[in-house]
Formats: C-alpha cells, sequence, structure tokens
C-alpha cells in the first residue's frame, strides 16, 4: 500500500476550496500531491502553503506547489476543480499534457462532448465533489458531506467500470473521502442541478445566508415548488433522476419539504456547504441555472 501511495501522482488543477480540500485530503493520505495554482491563490501558498484547519489548529498539507505544466510531466490522475465558467479554459491549458486521466469535478448541464473535444476522446472522468467549506485569511476551513448526503462520486463517461475508476476509489478511500462509483454521470449532474439551483436561488432571493433563508418562508415555498417542477421535467425528457433517493423531492408533500429545508437551512451545515458557495460562486451558479433551463426546456 505504501508502494501505491507514493507513486500515485496527483495534480490539483484550480486551487480554492474543492481542490484544496482533495489536495489536502490525498496528501495525508501519503499521495504524491501536486497543485498548479495561479496569481494571489499562487502567491499564497507559495508563501505559506496549503494551510487548513484542523481541530482548531492550523495545519500545513504536504504538497508541491506550481505555476506552470509541462507536456511530459506525467500524474496518474489530474483533476480540474473550476467553476463552470472556467472549465472551458483550464481544459485547454491542460490538454497538451500527455497525462491519460483528467477528472472533472464540475457541474455539468449540457453533457461532456465539448470537453471531451478539448482534451480528446477517453482521457475524461466525471465527477462532482462531496465537500465543501472556505478559504479565510489563507486558511481552509472545510467539511466533508456525509455519505448518506452527497459522496465524491464519479464514473467513466460510457459507465463502464474500468480499472481506473477502481483505482480512484481506492485513492478516495485510502484519503477516507465518502466515495460513490455512478454508471450515468450526465443523469446524475442533471439530477443534482435540479436540486441545488432552486437551493441557490433560496440564497439569492433572500438576500443573505443559510440561516436568514430559513426565515424566509417565501424563498423556502419557491425553493421547494422549483424542485419539484425541475424534477417533473427531467422526467418528462426521460432523464432518470439518479440517485434515485431524489425522488424524494417528488413524492414529498410540499408542505412537509418546506419544514425539511427550513430546518436544513438553519443547520451549520447548511451554511458550509450551501451558503458559502451560494455566494462565493453566484456568477456560476447563474450560468448553470441558465444552462439547465435549456435542458429541461428542450432546447438543445
Amino acid at each position: 500500500m505504501e508502494v501505491f501511495k507514493i507513486s500515485t501522482k496527483i495534480l490539483i488543477v484550480g486551487p480554492g476550496v474543492i481542490g484544496s480540500i482533495y489536495a489536502l485530503k490525498f496528501s495525508n493520505a501519503g499521495f504524491n500531491v501536486t497543485i498548479l495554482a495561479r496569481g494571489s491563490r499562487l502567491e499564497q501558498l507559495e508563501k505559506n502553503g496549503l494551510l487548513y484547519e484542523d481541530n482548531g489548529h492550523i495545519s500545513k498539507a504536504n504538497v508541491t506547489v506550481i505555476s506552470k505544466l509541462s507536456d511530459n510531466d506525467l500524474y496518474d490522475f489530474i483533476f480540474v476543480t473550476v467553476r463552470f465558467e472556467q472549465i472551458i479554459q483550464a481544459l485547454n491549458d491542460i490538454k497538451s499534457n500527455q497525462s491519460k486521466t483528467i477528472i472533472t469535478m464540475v457541474n455539468s448541464p449540457q453533457g461532456y462532448d465539448e470537453w471531451e473535444r478539448i482534451v480528446g476522446k477517453g482521457r475524461l472522468i466525471a465527477a462532482f465533489p462531496g465537500a465543501g467549506g472556505r478559504i479565510e485569511n489563507g486558511v481552509l476551513h472545510y467539511r466533508l458531506t456525509p455519505y448518506i448526503i452527497q459522496p465524491t462520486t464519479f464514473g467513466e463517461l460510457n459507465g463502464i467500470s474500468t480499472h481506473r475508476v477502481y483505482k480512484l476509489a481506492q485513492i478516495l478511500k485510502t484519503s477516507k473521502v465518502p466515495y460513490n462509483i455512478c454508471r450515468d454521470m450526465d443523469a446524475w449532474q442533471k439530477s443534482h442541478l435540479a436540486m441545488v439551483i432552486p437551493m441557490a436561488n433560496a440564497i439569492y432571493n433572500d438576500g443573505g445566508t443559510a440561516y436568514t433563508t430559513s426565515k424566509n418562508k417565501l424563498a423556502i415555498e419557491k425553493m421547494c415548488l422549483d424542485m419539484k417542477g425541475y424534477y417533473r421535467s427531467l422526467k418528462k425528457i426521460k432523464i432518470p433522476i439518479t440517485p434515485i433517493k431524489l425522488n424524494a423531492f417528488l413524492l414529498c408533500p410540499i408542505w412537509l419539504l418546506k419544514i425539511i429545508m427550513k430546518a436544513f437551512y438553519s443547520s451549520r451545515f447548511a451554511e458550509t456547504l450551501i451558503s458559502n458557495h451560494a455566494n462565493n460562486a453566484k456568477q456560476e451558479m447563474l450560468l448553470l441555472d441558465l444552462e439547465f433551463q435549456k435542458v429541461v426546456d428542450k432546447k438543445v
């Protein structure tokens, strides 16, 4: 196992909150982790390293930081952890690198055809993180999502379970990151967006945090109605709701759903995983909303 860890080279492209979380988890598990950074985040990492809060103490992850990627610098896995509006540029930046596997931890309303055209067919594994948090004064504060809610989810675009999928699963297991292998990541992504877009919009409609949104009856009600409407639309255009547990949003009566979501938005968990991302990535969420509308309106 030690040889497996040391010999496995991982590159993180985009060391924001999500990229930093996976970098430190992989590093702490003993894997060889490199971070490709630019701008102010590069300066921050070069000066202080990857700092994170750990049980009230500030710790530093053992990672290598680079500002340029050589075409012949090979990695077992390249994780692209940028926002939706940044993914095309990020893929263009790394497409000449000869590493065989690129994992896109990014929302994708429209599928993966365009992304594959950029980097080449067969290189992508679609994924989505099961974590959230914030970077404050250069220090990462984070939380992993429990398996029952949303583990790190990934799979081959064609749904086949390959050797590299199982190797990725082994990396996540070794790093103590809850995970799930999905055979239809396109359906999973659309099902996920049907949930998180209304959740983010509720924050925007309220204009505050998850806690203040929990007290906003109109914002909570609109969120619940929009969720139900989006899931009905996915069923109408024959996209399977994945995972199956998300059908609960369709089956749950609106009065009960409002009670559940009000309680959820009152939790610290919602503040970490919903409010922080919604308020820090508003441009991304609004763009995802526009692209998702094209899907459910059958305009693509």
